[in-house]
């Protein structure tokens, strides 16, 4: 063993005749030359406030006029260096905190940045000014206040807090606001030459493209392209029909969910009048003016059978529902948005892998939180009718004199003076709570479904990773197949004798099956499409069985000592109350996400056939390559993903000159003393 050992780490130091020593560092690229034709140069810094690479973009080429960008690891030694160190720093109702403690929390928060110049560099710092812009979200703060010197104004939904510095000295920036779970967007950190001939005076022009900054910032912004099939406006036409699509839902969200509010609204006071009404008519002798328990256990009775007040809490169990699957649409306006905005960005480039994975995951949240949303309105809905009983027991008294004789007759009158009054505030807060945590649930649920519509009805114009490289997956011309294709089996060239095994060959003729439903579904959805391109992206529908409901209602029965209360059974614990329901609506719930048309329900409300719609979801099974096929593909998303956000910061800077005015330097962009621009990551 020892001697095998000696020979792999000599065989390791041999120095081959073809390529240099085996395993050794490669030589270090000179990026000298490169950087001295590039006027501006980008980076992301990572957690630990350091560039992974860095982005030099060169002069326009004389043959095809597009400006090269040139990938430049940061740990090379000739990598550029920026010239100014920067700081962030964040507090919270005082004391300082990390990024990570403050995100999400709600107080004071302060955001402090300096900015100095770097030791390490040359005199860069005395001949460039760095730019700091940020944006804090409008439901974070819609208060900034700032430090002198410091630009807050309002762009769309955000707050955008700007500031510039002075050359060779930089800038000290602090703002505060009373915010509710914080959030901020990157900092973008932009270094700008200025013309110290003279003086350091600057008029600004009118057309800030011209200026280094505007020039830094519309650069920025195609970085993307040179790594996507963005920028072409090839995609105009896909995007205009997302666009129509967005508009249509964007009318839903509004029209549905008011609509399905208002009939919720008119059920819920329905089921509390006719809770009450059978709570009166269980009450005997005195009435007192806190709830009567023998009559709240008559009530509970009533809970199951053919009753006025089992068809109530049937009633409300649909509204719920329904006022919660409205909210889907709203979930598909925010999956649209995401998806023209990729398109804008970066192309469709990678856009299916993308967009499958998300809806996976969507659905999950989706369904996970509706049923925590359930359990929350099960835990809500007992305390509030124990409160409302109590309130409507003390109105009654007061108009029947304390008697429970004739008490059915001032009952109407009593349950309008308890909807008006303000003890049930507390207790209604929190089922508004339950409901809105409900309404967010189906959001995610509704954006998993609009997600897996668009990839069926609009597959035949998004480029596939195959399709990026260049290899044609369409074998009959409808574009289906760049969705099917990510069921299909391949077993070409295949060095494993396990693909002709009885176990393969079964999984093949599986997934060849599954690769057909994949492209009749596409096909399904395209033709929808092309027939009526206002067709909602979504199904807003959910169901509920009424045995699932009647135990989701015995939660009651059991909270006050009444036992099971009917034969649906009930849960022990008031806390579990619920629990078949929520499991039943959830499942629902994913499953409508899931397969994206409109399955069939049984009595426990979970797709008849849902063994085939999660073996639809599954991931295949690959035995082998395609044709052509290779195991290590080159993952561009990383870089996509880092030229996304540097043009995302481009437009901070943009916006923030006009609101900084002279304060920008006019000079140009020159490679003498080129621009920076970084994003810093808050995530620290």
């Amino acid at each position: 063993m020892k001697l095998a050992a000696a020979l792999v780490s000599c065989a390791l130091c041999v120095t081959s005749t073809a390529g240099g020593v085996l395993l050794s560092r490669p030589a270090d690229v000179d990026y000298g030359p490169v950087l001295a034709q590039s006027a501006s140069r980008y980076a992301v810094f990572d957690e630990d406030g350091e560039p992974t690479r860095w982005y030099a973009v060169g002069g326009p080429s004389e043959t095809t006029g597009a400006s090269p960008v040139t990938r430049i690891p940061a740990d090379s030694d000739t990598a550029p260096q920026l010239p100014w160190t920067i700081d962030v720093t964040y507090s919270l109702d005082g004391p300082n905190l990390s990024a990570a403690e403050v995100a999400g929390t709600s107080g004071l928060v302060g955001v402090h940045i300096t900015v100095r110049p770097s030791h390490a560099s040359d005199n860069s710092a005395n001949r460039t000014v760095p730019i700091i812009a940020f944006t804090i979200p409008s439901q974070v703060s819609d208060d900034v206040s700032a430090s002198d010197g410091v630009s807050v104004s309002t762009q769309g939904g955000n707050s955008l807090v700007a500031a510039v510095g002075r050359s060779g000295s930089g800038l000290e920036l602090s703002c505060y606001m009373n915010a509710k779970r914080f959030a901020m967007s990157p900092i973008a950190l932009a270094v700008v030459p200025v013309d110290v001939l003279d003086g350091g005076a600057v008029q600004q022009p009118a057309d800030n493209t011209n200026t280094a900054a505007g020039q830094l910032a519309a650069t920025s912004s195609t970085l993307v392209d040179s790594l996507t099939d963005a920028g072409s406006g090839a995609h105009q036409q896909l995007i205009d029909q997302l666009k129509a699509l967005r508009a249509n839902e964007q009318q839903l969200a509004q029209t549905v969910t008011a609509e399905r509010e208002a009939a919720h609204q008119r059920t819920f006071e329905a089921y509390m009048a006719a809770y009450v009404g059978s709570y009166t008519t269980h009450l005997s002798g005195s009435i007192g003016t806190s709830t009567q328990l023998p009559a709240l256990v008559g009530t509970a009775g009533e809970l199951s059978g053919d009753t006025p007040l089992a068809q109530a809490v049937i009633d409300l169990a649909d509204a719920v529902n329904n006022v919660s699957a409205a909210h889907m649409h709203a979930g598909a306006v925010d999956a649209l948005d995401e998806v023209i905005r990729h398109i804008q960005q970066q192309g469709t480039t990678g856009l299916v892998d993308d967009l499958t994975k998300e809806a996976a995951e969507e659905a999950t949240k989706g369904s996970q939180q509706y049923s925590a949303g359930q359990k929350q309105l099960s835990a809500a809905m007992i305390p509030y009718s124990m409160k409302y009983t109590d309130v409507y027991t003390s109105k009654l008294s007061a108009l029947t004199g304390g008697t429970s004789a004739g008490a059915t007759a001032y009952a109407q009158q009593a349950i309008a003076q308890t909807n008006a009054s303000d003890e049930l505030k507390d207790s209604k807060a929190k089922v508004d709570a339950a409901m809105d945590a409900l309404a967010a649930a189906c959001e995610h649920t509704g954006k998993s479904q609009a997600l897996r519509q668009i990839l069926l009805r609009f597959s035949d114009q998004f480029a596939s990773g195959d399709e990026a490289a260049g290899d044609s997956v369409d074998s009959d011309g409808s574009g289906a197949d760049t969705l099917a294709g990510e069921s299909q089996v391949l077993v070409h060239g295949l060095a494993d004798v396990q693909s002709q095994s009885f176990y393969g060959r079964t999984k093949a003729a599986e997934a060849k099956r599954k690769a057909e439903r994949a492209r009749q579904q596409a096909q399904a959805a395209q033709r929808e499409q092309s027939q009526d391109t206002q067709t909602s992206l979504v199904d807003d529908t959910m169901s509920m069985s009424a045995s699932d409901v009647m135990s989701y209602a015995n939660g009651l029965t059991s909270a006050i000592g009444g036992g099971s209360g009917n034969d649906a059974g009930s849960s022990a614990d008031g806390d579990a109350a619920g629990t078949t329901a929520d499991t039943a609506a959830s499942q629902g719930a994913g499953q409508s996400a899931q397969s994206g048309t409109d399955a069939s329900r049984n009595g426990s409300g979970v797709s008849s056939d849902s063994r085939t719609d999660a073996d639809d979801d599954a991931a295949p099974i690959l035995f082998g390559f395609g044709q052509g096929g290779t195991l290590l593909t080159h993952d561009y998303s990383v870089l996509i993903g880092e030229t996304v956000v540097i043009g995302d910061a481009g437009r901070l800077i943009a916006q923030a000159i006009p609101q900084l005015g002279s304060d920008v330097p006019a000079s140009a962009l020159t490679t003498d003393t080129p621009a920076y621009l970084v994003v810093m990551s808050n995530q620290r």
